[in-house]
C-alpha cells in the first residue's frame, strides 16, 4: 500500500482528533487544529522541490476571499476563541452580529454571485488583512497561487459569468488541507457531534455570539446555524 503525503496525513488528522475529542480539556480544540497544520507544512517542506516557485500569496492580498469558506464547528470555536481574548465584551458583540448578518445575506450564494456583488470576507481588514490569520480555517489554507496575475484574471471571468480561469497552484497543499477537512468530519460525525460546514462568517459568529456554546457542541447539541 502507498505511503505518500496523502496516506500519512489523513493517518495523523484522524489520530489527533481521536486523541482530541475523546475526553476534551480546555484548548483542545485549539491544539488540535495548531498539530494539523504544523503536520501538513511538515509534508509540504519535505515534497517541495528546488525549482518550485514560490507562492505569489501575501498579506494583503485578498483575491479569494470573495468566495465561500466551507467551515467546520472545530474551526469557528477555535477562531471565536482567539477572537474573543482580543476583543472587549462589546467589540465581541458586535463582531459577532456583524458576521451573522453577514451570513444570512450570503448564505445561499454562489460563489459567483459573492464575486459579481463584491461580498468580500467580513474577516478582512481594511488593507486586506485577515484578521484570524494564525487561526484561519483549513479551506482557506488549502489555496495558494503561483501567480496574482491569475488570480485577478480569474476573478474576473467568474464576474463576468465567463467561466473561471485556472490558477496556477501548490496541488498538494489543496489535496492535504482539503483531505484534512474530510477526516475531521468523519471524526466530528463518528462522534455524534455536528459536523455541518457553513461559511466561516457564520460558523466563528454564532461561537463568539454564545461563549458556551463550544462546551454545548462537544456534549452533541446540534448548532444554532443553517
Amino acid at each position: 500500500m502507498s505511503d505518500g503525503p496523502v496516506e500519512r496525513t489523513r493517518r495523523e488528522v484522524e489520530r489527533l482528533a481521536d486523541e482530541a475529542l475523546s475526553a476534551p480539556a480546555p484548548g483542545a480544540l485549539g491544539r488540535l487544529m495548531t498539530a494539523i497544520q504544523a503536520g501538513i507544512e511538515r509534508e509540504l517542506g519535505v515534497a517541495r522541490s528546488a525549482d518550485q516557485p514560490d507562492s505569489a500569496c501575501g498579506p494583503g492580498c485578498a483575491a479569494c476571499c470573495t468566495v465561500n469558506v466551507a467551515t467546520l464547528p472545530i474551526e469557528g470555536a477555535v477562531a471565536a476563541a482567539w477572537l474573543a481574548e482580543r476583543l472587549t465584551p462589546e467589540e465581541q458583540g458586535a463582531r459577532a452580529k456583524a458576521l451573522l448578518t453577514f451570513h444570512d445575506r450570503v448564505r445561499w450564494s454562489e460563489d459567483e454571485d459573492r464575486i459579481a456583488s463584491r461580498e468580500t470576507c467580513p474577516l478582512l481588514e481594511r488593507d486586506g488583512r485577515c484578521s484570524i490569520h494564525p487561526v484561519r480555517p483549513l479551506s482557506c489554507r488549502s489555496l495558494s497561487s503561483l501567480d496574482a496575475g491569475d488570480c485577478r484574471r480569474a476573478l474576473r471571468e467568474r464576474m463576468e459569468r465567463d467561466g473561471g480561469g485556472e490558477v496556477r497552484m501548490n496541488v498538494l497543499q489543496q489535496v492535504l488541507y482539503t483531505e484534512a477537512v474530510a477526516v475531521l468530519q468523519m471524526a466530528l460525525s463518528r462522534r455524534g457531534l455536528d459536523c455541518r460546514c457553513r461559511d466561516v462568517s457564520g460558523m466563528i459568529g454564532i461561537f463568539l455570539a454564545e461563549p458556551g456554546l463550544a462546551r454545548r457542541f462537544l456534549a452533541a447539541e446540534r448548532l444554532p446555524v443553517e
